[in-house]
């Protein structure tokens, strides 16, 4: 608990104080860490997850001369972070857009445009002559058993992201040995505890109905940062 509340503010001293621990200490706080902040976010996403099923969607119908509806509207499929709008493309936090207006549909990610593709391709890739609301329920229905399937993998690729990162910047942290007696396990047991404060700056905007713009790269320069302030305290000694 002391590690965690030096690290998640800032208190380079003390995270210094730390570096000839165990490297197997160092790597189990990450792993518990970004597992837990894992499992809290997408525990909530999954709570929340739209009960579209279970609700009166407005009626549409999709053919190969496009896209046919009364009124537009929009639904949110919260563990895939995705967004489904029909009709008009509206505002939207979830990272991933699926857009389907009067001539054809599009697939965006964290903003990005893409190119506008014809419903045949989507009517060819499903093998149906037209797609309606009827439709959707029953793809919701069986993306029930994906869900587990998809939280795992995403977890999975979270947690190895963060322990190659990791390393990669410990490595760059070596740097710093012309000015300060540091080895490769400090370096990286230092550079561990800088994820603590963006991991749950992290945690609390997935949380929360806001999209922070190229969030990754403020996660990471403030890991680097922080394992930069603190290797530099080692030079006060």
């Amino acid at each position: 608990m002391e590690q965690l509340i030096a690290s998640l503010g800032f208190q380079f001293d003390k995270v210094k104080m730390w570096r000839t621990q165990s490297i197997w200490k160092s790597f189990f706080y990450v792993v518990i860490a970004v597992l837990l902040a894992n499992i809290v976010v997408y525990g909530v996403k999954w709570a929340n997850q739209s009960a579209v099923g279970q609700e009166e969607l407005p009626p549409f119908r999709i053919t190969e001369d496009g896209l046919r509806y009364n009124q537009a509207f929009s639904f949110d499929v919260s563990v895939l972070d995705l967004t489904v709008m029909i009709g008009d493309e509206g505002e939207t936090n979830a990272r991933q857009a699926l857009v389907l207006n009067e001539t054809g549909w599009a697939f965006k990610r964290s903003g990005v445009e893409t190119d506008l593709n014809s419903y045949q391709s989507l009517l060819d890739f499903v093998g149906r002559p037209d797609v309606t609301e009827r439709d959707v329920y029953a793809l919701l229905e069986e993306l029930n058993w994906f869900y587990p399937i998809y939280i795992y993998g995403a977890i999975l690729f979270d947690l190895v992201l963060h322990l190659l990162l990791l390393s990669l910047l410990a490595l760059a942290g070596l740097g710093f040995r012309r000015f300060v007696p540091i080895r490769y396990k400090e370096a990286w047991t230092i550079t561990a505890y800088g994820i603590t404060a963006p991991l749950f700056v992290r945690t609390v905007i997935a949380l929360l109905p806001i999209n922070v713009p190229m969030l990754s790269v403020l996660y990471w320069a403030t890991v680097g940062i922080f394992a930069f302030m603190t290797i530099r305290k080692i030079g006060d000694d």
